[in-house]
């Protein structure tokens, strides 16, 4: 049996991960480790890069591809890695 690599290699939401509504994305800062659970995607880990001033939306690097938007309504759910 061969492992789909999508999700043999995909972050699993752990005791290290703290759930972030939307309402707390004013607590994300540039460089906080994430997981991004988008809808029609396998978990995704990245970086944020950038967030707006009033937090509505923030930029990630997601891990080994690109930067991408996320914003308020968009669907996804955002997991803070714990230090």
């Amino acid at each position: 049996m061969i492992a789909d690599p999508q999700v043999a290699d995909s972050p699993t939401i752990s005791a290290g991960a703290r759930p972030q509504s939307y309402h707390n994305w004013i607590h994300l800062n540039p460089g906080d480790r994430i997981i991004v659970k988008r809808s029609g995607f396998a978990p995704e880990q990245g970086t944020v890069d950038e967030v707006s001033d009033d937090a509505s939306y923030f930029w990630v690097w997601i891990d080994g591809q690109s930067r991408i938007l996320i914003f308020h309504g968009d669907g996804s759910a955002i997991h803070k890695v714990l230090p």
